[in-house]
């Protein structure tokens, strides 16, 4: 009996997939759901490659993670065509992948499976003509890189490195250790010079001197690969940091890290901040270390003034929260004599001032960068909760300053109680210092709305510029010298805020002419240049029709259509035209796909070339 059953099942095995061998185009599903269409459509006969796959089923995703551990699968002409990560639609019912490859000629099928048992499976033809002409690459070219809008053009290796999380971690470091190392100072020399005295004081400023400067080295080796590509090891060579002094916040990271280096000659022998013949030389060390946070962002209105407004702005913070690092660290550890008594009353005293400054250059900085728009923007978000905690920071420290003066108004002497409270008291503004800090590191790493990026100078200007947009959709392509031969084609994504699948299809209209299906590593507003050098071949004289596509979230955006006139060189006149950079892109790698006939080239994707002025 045992092995009759077996049988059965065998045999009902079998049939089964005999019956999905001889009819893959019968949809059906062991679930509810089932397709209300697809695109490419079932029996459809493609001839244009498709950049995606697209699923609209009947009945909703009830729960939207299942599109997470959907099966789909597109085999062509018995070959396996690689796609992207699924994405599901605002309307939780359409379902898209990109393709990655262009289908194999001969019958295509779709098969797909969700968590709750639907499943299904349809054909489309694929008659799409392979190249027939052989690829050839530009000499001296380089692999596809992405990197911010604004910053100096350069070549890199395929590998872009992915620096963004350490040097936050880092920046966020420099912030907190410079700060503290200037803020302790400026308590000694206000209110208590009897601190250079005091072994552990010493021990203190010169731990916070190492860890500000291996810090601040981070920053700027990390800063050099995030701009260069070269990497964390190549960018540990002097000779990368050369690229940093083609910007402005570029030069001020190695003005930082000069200044720092001078610093440590005063945190090691703190008694020069004390003494007439050095003290001038050892407050403008200090001072110059932190004015140069002042550069660290370029743009906004009014633009000399705010890098004042900033370095000032950085200078006030300093004092107050190393101030208070220095009283928690070193001044309330126990009991002392009235000299530490000094310390905190003069430290009461300093606060309210810096405060009023740091108050003061804040809104000055809100106002260049977000204009008091805050909540339109990650970067104003991200300011108001900084606001937020600097007003609990205020707070506890006219509290705190209220306590000092009832209970320390006449001691002779620190005693160990109120010493202990205090420092509870202080140690709490002082760790709400490092999240404000910290979340300074983080706005860093965002875009306000009054931020306008400056292309790198010395580009080509651009002879052709198109700016092309419909509802959804907003892109400028442009072209130069566009003539003939090499060239350097930009092209800037300004909507949608994000894209899952950009191309840009050129076509010369004479015949025997090679076609480019370029695949935009743009996935949220950014720039991409091909041929940064260049050397990007158009060999067809006339005119050539250029259609751009895109996909959202929410499905296929309307394309975008231009036509562009590729003259002779003796011939075509130079139009000069301005050009500005959207938000910051993602690190990535582009290709240029082949269309019959075709030659492929490797590209390089940077920073705008300078326009025309």
């Amino acid at each position: 009996m045992g092995r009759f059953l077996r049988k059965i099942i065998i045999a009902g095995g079998l049939l089964a997939t005999g019956a999905s061998l001889f009819f893959p185009s019968i949809s059906h599903a062991a679930g509810d759901n089932t397709l209300s269409s697809s695109n490419p459509a079932p029996s459809e006969v493609v001839s244009v490659a498709p950049t995606q796959l697209q699923l609209v089923f009947v009945n909703t995703f009830t729960n939207p993670k299942d599109v997470e551990q959907m099966g789909i699968s597109l085999v062509c002409n018995g070959n396996i065509v690689n796609l992207g990560a699924v994405q599901l639609g605002a309307d939780v019912k359409t379902v898209s992948t990109p393709l990655t490859q262009v289908p194999s000629a001969g019958t295509c099928t779709v098969s797909w499976a969700l968590p709750d048992g639907s499943s299904g499976a349809y054909n489309f033809t694929s008659a799409i003509a392979l190249p027939t002409t052989s690829t050839s690459s530009v000499p001296g070219s380089e692999t596809a890189i992405t990197v911010v809008p604004g910053t100096p053009t350069t070549v890199g290796t395929s590998s872009w490195p992915r620096v963004g999380g350490p040097l936050g971690l880092f920046r966020t470091l420099s912030y907190v250790l410079i700060g503290t190392l200037f803020g302790s100072f400026a308590l000694i020399l206000f209110a208590w010079p009897e601190g250079v005295e005091y072994q552990v004081c010493k021990r203190f400023l010169r731990l916070t001197w190492i860890f500000a400067a291996l810090a601040t080295f981070a920053v700027l080796v990390f800063t050099t690969a995030q701009l260069t590509g070269k990497g964390v090891t190549s960018s540990l060579s002097p000779n990368a940091w050369r690229d940093l002094t083609e910007s402005l916040p570029g030069v001020g990271i190695l003005l930082r890290c000069v200044c720092v280096g001078l610093a440590g000659v005063v945190a090691w022998n703190p008694e020069r901040i004390l003494d007439p013949g050095t003290q001038g030389i050892s407050i403008a060390s200090l001072v110059s270390m932190c004015l140069v946070f002042g550069i660290d962002r370029t743009g906004g209105r009014i633009e000399v003034l705010g890098y004042l407004n900033a370095g000032v702005h950085m200078l006030a913070v300093s004092v107050w929260f190393g101030g208070l690092v220095l009283l928690v660290r070193v001044v309330l550890i126990g009991s002392g004599d009235s000299d530490l008594v000094q310390a905190v009353r003069g430290f009461s005293r300093l606060a309210p001032r810096a405060i009023a400054v740091v108050v003061l250059t804040g809104i000055i900085s809100t106002y260049r960068y977000d204009g008091f728009t805050l909540l339109s923007n990650a970067h104003g978000r991200i300011l108001l909760f900084k606001i937020a905690v600097v007003g609990f920071m205020t707070y506890a420290m006219f509290t705190t300053r209220f306590f000092i003066g009832a209970r320390l108004a006449r001691a002779g002497t620190l005693d160990v109680r109120p010493a202990a409270h205090l420092r509870r008291a202080v140690g709490s503004q002082a760790t709400a210092g490092v999240v404000v800090l910290a979340l300074t590191a983080w706005m860093m790493s965002t875009t306000p709305i009054y931020f306008d990026t400056k292309p790198a100078s010395g580009g080509p200007v651009y002879a052709y510029v198109q700016d092309l947009r419909n509802d959804r959709f907003h892109v400028r392509f442009s072209v130069s010298p566009a003539t003939v031969g090499p060239n350097q084609v930009l092209i800037e994504l300004f909507e949608p805020q994000r894209i899952q699948e950009f191309t840009i299809r050129m076509t010369p209209k004479a015949d025997g002419y090679d076609g480019y299906l370029i695949r935009v590593p743009l996935t949220r507003r950014g720039a991409a240049l091909l041929g940064a050098s260049g050397e990007f071949p158009l060999k067809a004289p006339g005119d050539w029709t250029i259609e751009i596509n895109g996909t959202s979230t929410t499905g296929d955006l309307a394309p975008l259509a231009a036509t562009l006139t590729i003259g002779d060189p003796a011939t075509t006149t130079t139009v000069a035209t301005g050009s500005t950079l959207p938000g910051a892109t993602t690190s990535s790698s582009t290709s240029v796909a082949a269309i019959a006939p075709v030659t492929t080239v490797t590209t390089t994707t940077t920073a705008a070339p300078a326009p025309a002025g």
